[in-house]
């Protein structure tokens, strides 16, 4: 397993020019203040930021601030909506990000939350994923990052099953090795995430890392009263009142 220079490596989705203003966005400024961070933080290409689904801003606002600190990311693409989503990364931006030296795994095929998957759905969004990301880029795929971040013991066994050497969370916890395979937790950063606040998690501060598991805990037992099907119906919700961002090609 690579040695993070913490427990938690940071993860972005939506990265927007002006104010932010959904949970999971943040500003090019904040991003670009988000990176010095990093870059200061030692060890740092050991433990790679990474984004998820390919949201054609990382493409058009991250990728440019990234050049500009020497920094290497690596994105989690969603195989499904590549190419078909007006908000989401073309294989032309992905290959562009491969040429630009960052790296391109998986994010499943259709992003349905795995952990509901029956054992044929959950088959083809690991495998089907890895397989056209392969053929179309024509690099490994062994790593994947879980839909909404929900995951258990089977998701990861059926991974390492389709071939996947590791295994990333959305939860703020320690490495661990399941069924062959490392699974590791990731510190999801928000629009109220500061500076000081991305520096203490990178320097594995326990007080940070309590305050961020208890918040998670807290985020489970909300999810628990409501229940999957309504949670899921809220995030898409939410997500589909976003402004989009347009390409410019």
């Amino acid at each position: 397993m690579e040695q993070p220079i913490a427990q938690l490596l940071p993860s972005y989705h939506v990265v927007v020019p002006n104010r932010a203003h959904y949970v999971y966005d943040i500003s090019t400024t904040d991003f670009d203040r988000h990176l010095e961070v990093i870059r200061a933080a030692s060890g740092y290409a050991n433990c790679p930021l990474t984004f998820d689904d390919c949201h054609i801003s990382q493409f058009r606002y991250a990728l440019p601030l990234l050049q500009q600190h020497g920094l290497k990311a690596r994105f989690f693409a969603v195989v499904g909506w590549t190419g078909k989503r007006r908000d989401y990364m073309t294989w032309l931006h992905l290959k562009e990000l491969r040429a630009a030296g960052h790296e391109v795994q998986s994010h499943s095929f259709s992003h349905v939350p795995l952990t509901c998957c029956g054992r044929e759905e959950l088959s083809r969004e690991l495998r089907h994923s890895r397989h056209e990301l392969e053929q179309k880029l024509g690099n490994a795929v062994d790593l994947i990052s879980v839909p909404f971040g929900r995951w258990n013991q089977r998701v990861v066994e059926a991974s390492a099953h389709a071939g996947y050497r590791r295994v990333y969370t959305s939860d703020p916890m320690s490495p661990m090795r399941i069924a062959g395979i490392d699974v590791l937790g990731r510190f999801i950063v928000r629009r109220s995430t500061t500076r000081d606040q991305l520096r203490r998690v990178l320097s594995d501060d326990q007080r940070e890392l309590r305050w961020l598991r208890t918040r998670q805990r807290l985020s489970l037992l909300v999810r628990a009263s409501i229940g999957d099907s309504t949670y899921f119906k809220i995030w898409a919700t939410l997500r589909s009142g976003k402004q989009p961002v347009a390409d410019s090609r």
